[in-house]
């Protein structure tokens, strides 16, 4: 994509392939089924068309969107599997790292966590966003995230908040004795 391509131009070193909806539960299904394998593997190819092979190539992995149970009908094995089926397209296309997405519950990234490990041994990215209390939109505390992501193998752990740039600093220094991981902020600007 034209966005993309001016990334690169800026100097970006990595961009994430816009695949963060394409595990089975979020693509719309076409004549009954739907395709995870060519979505995620078309979207890392345009962007990597996009970008050239200087640039790295992040697999985005976003929400499923599904209640677990006891209080939904999807199991955490069927959210893993949904996950691995994504990472696996991911991992054929080429990705040079994971990254997961910013509004996941912790049951969503410790299955896609899982799921990536079982499909490759790339880095993986976890972001979050949370308040100014350090919780997230499910109730997690960023504390917890990181400790459970970082145990679980993540490379990096990236927090915005949505109560701007003086509870993110807050949150980072909250959890830089507790970081083994390199810790990332996320600031985004309007306009």
């Amino acid at each position: 994509s034209r966005l993309q391509r001016s990334w690169a131009a800026a100097g970006c070193g990595a961009v994430a392939a816009p695949t963060f909806r394409g595990n089975r539960f979020r693509l719309p299904r076409r004549d009954g089924e739907e395709d995870v394998g060519g979505y995620n593997r078309t979207l890392v190819e345009l962007t990597r068309r996009s970008v050239g092979e200087r640039v790295l190539v992040a697999g985005g992995i976003g929400p499923a969107g599904q209640e677990l149970e006891p209080f939904g009908d999807v199991s955490f094995e069927e959210l893993v599997t949904a996950y691995a089926e994504q990472a696996a397209a991911l991992e054929e296309a080429g990705v040079d790292l994971f990254l997961l997405a910013e509004d996941m519950t912790m049951a969503e990234e410790r299955a896609a966590m899982l799921a990536v490990r079982q499909a490759s041994g790339k880095p993986v990215v976890v972001l979050a966003r949370c308040d100014d209390e350090g919780r997230t939109a499910s109730g997690t505390d960023v504390l917890a995230a990181l400790i459970v992501m970082q145990g679980m193998g993540a490379a990096a752990f990236g927090l915005s908040c949505w109560e701007g740039e003086e509870a993110l600093l807050e949150q980072l220094q909250r959890l830089t004795p507790y970081a083994a991981v390199p810790l990332a902020a996320v600031v985004s600007r309007a306009g």
